[in-house]
């Protein structure tokens, strides 16, 4: 007796999700590791975990480590976000009767909304620290 497959009643594994979610989370570590350092130094006055990291986020701009350091804490949330909207969000271009007309179509993935949200706001206080600390000095 010979085993078959039928091929036709098997759903395709799609693997986009997944990957974009876990790269997401990878990007987002950096900037949530230097939040968890800002409130510890705000709210008990720990300074030896922010001055390991803030350092090299606002002060050293001539040293490539630091800028790459600061490029992954700054940008990190942003690139999460945005490579996860491309999973929420499916854009479809398309020709029909002499017009050019598109379509936006919405996928529900818990998991890649929390972490474009997650991304979104983490990149805007990112930003509004950075503001406050130029104007500061």
């Amino acid at each position: 007796m010979k085993a078959s497959l039928n091929l036709e009643y098997m759903k395709p594994i799609n693997v986009r999700p997944l990957a974009f979610s876990l790269a997401g989370i990878v990007l987002l570590l950096p900037a949530t590791y230097f939040l968890i350092a800002l409130l510890l130094r705000v709210i008990f006055g720990s300074t030896t975990l922010y001055y390991s990291i803030a350092p090299s986020f606002l002060e050293s701009t001539y040293n490539w480590f630091s800028f790459q350091k600061s490029v992954w804490i700054l940008y990190g949330p942003f690139v999460a976000a945005f490579l996860n909207l491309f999973v929420i969000l499916k854009i479809q271009i398309f020709h029909r009767e002499g017009k050019t007309k598109f379509r936006v179509l919405y996928r529900n993935n818990g998991l890649s909304i929390a972490i474009a949200l997650q991304g979104i706001l983490l990149f805007l206080v990112l930003v509004a620290y950075v503001v406050i600390q130029h104007y500061r000095y």
